[in-house]
């Protein structure tokens, strides 16, 4: 009788365990991020998300100059502001990209969401609170996606479907074998991270990233979610270099030399695929996750300003000012631990779900979709893009 009481005990507070692992606060962002997905009945064509990202990009800049806080002559907001620059560029890129129908489009868009990665990793160093500029971060993050992850090139092939080609597949087991190269060069770096728990905390995530790519199936869903999460690995190394003590700096230096080979040969790709540039006046739907109508009400005007602005000041940093901010960052409790301070979704999780769409949800461009293809289902099929 006594052994029964203790298994019926024990039983229970298995239970008890589990249903505290699911409880609401504590369901996976998978799962979270797959209820979040409400349509609002609004849609936007590739132009008018490429408006609405410029609209945010600059209500962004215009809260962070009003915030004597995040003052870009302040060594530890840099990273920042040289991030943000770097978004205003490719964003210009893009439309005049979008104008001529041509590949500077897809480079553009590519680099603003490597770019807007990096900006959400610089963030951190910055201490900031500045509600205004996360809000409008966020919402410029969220036009980004949808640009992505519905007017590329990959949203393209995805539609069209069918099985990977020879070609693909080959530049798959290419690309599996780069992120195995990558392991090995963040555990070399992990030692060192060890005594700084931000920059801990980032080769984790990158390590995530790369082992979920490691082990994919070789199927088209997969290799398409695996073109989207690497933008967002390239914009993680890039931000995570601003973290780095000196001691180290050149092994760092390693994964963000690897970053600038692996781009190039994503372009070659990009240019040699082509594209039905009818795909760019279908509309996308819009979810009440991926929010981009800014707020506040900004002018033409204002836009162009802050877009001048930002295109023209110089953020460069000195060898010493590089330094300066590693170290202050080393002792920074806020930087190692996101908060409800972070530019980060609360759905943001990197390597999870990468290739696990639900069926006919193809529109996904929620900022915390990392790999999440949200092919566009409107228009013709013939949307190029098979690799051959």
């Amino acid at each position: 009788m006594k052994k029964l009481v203790s298994l019926l005990f024990c039983l229970s507070l298995s239970l008890f365990a589990v249903a505290r692992a699911t409880e609401p606060g504590q369901i996976p962002a998978v799962v979270a991020k797959t209820a979040q997905k409400k349509p609002t009945g609004q849609k936007a064509d590739a132009k008018a998300l490429l408006d609405d990202a410029n609209k945010a990009l600059a209500a962004m800049i215009k809260a962070a100059r009003a915030d004597t806080g995040l003052d870009p002559k302040t060594s530890k907001n840099k990273p920042f502001w040289k991030s943000t620059q770097l978004i205003g560029k490719n964003l210009k890129l893009a439309k005049t990209g979008l104008a001529a129908k041509s590949n500077d489009f897809f480079k553009g868009i590519a680099g603003a969401r490597q770019a807007e990665e990096q900006t959400k990793v610089d963030w951190e160093l910055t201490d900031s609170k500045n509600s205004q500029v996360i809000e409008n971060g966020k919402k410029l993050g969220h036009a980004i996606a949808l640009l992505r992850t519905d007017f590329s090139k990959e949203a393209a092939r995805k539609k069209k479907g069918g099985e990977l080609t020879a070609k693909e597949k080959a530049e798959f087991e290419k690309i599996k074998a780069q992120q195995k190269e990558l392991l090995a060069k963040i555990a070399k770096l992990e030692a060192g991270a060890k005594k700084d728990k931000a920059l801990e905390k980032g080769l984790l995530e990158m390590k995530k990233q790369a082992e979920h790519i490691v082990k994919e199936p070789v199927t088209l869903d997969a290799y398409i979610a695996t073109l989207y999460l690497l933008n967002d690995q390239i914009g993680l190394i890039r931000g995570y270099e601003y973290y780095v003590d000196k001691p180290w700096r050149a092994d760092y230096l390693v994964l963000v030399d690897w970053t600038n080979t692996y781009e190039t040969s994503y372009y070659e790709w990009e240019t040699s695929v082509s594209y039905d540039w009818a795909l760019v006046d279908t509309s996308a739907d819009i979810y009440d996750s991926a929010e981009v109508d800014v707020s506040e009400p900004i002018s033409d005007e204002e836009i162009s300003s802050e877009e001048s602005y930002v295109e023209n000041e110089s953020f460069d940093m000195s060898e010493t000012q590089e330094e300066e901010v590693a170290a202050e960052e080393d002792t920074d409790e806020e930087v190692a631990s996101a908060d409800g301070d972070s530019m980060e979704e609360a759905s943001d999780d990197e390597g999870e779900d990468m290739s696990g769409d639900d069926e006919g949800d193809d529109n996904g461009g929620d900022d915390g979709d990392r790999g999440d293809d949200g092919g566009n289902d409107d228009g013709g099929d013939d949307g190029g893009g098979d690799g051959d």
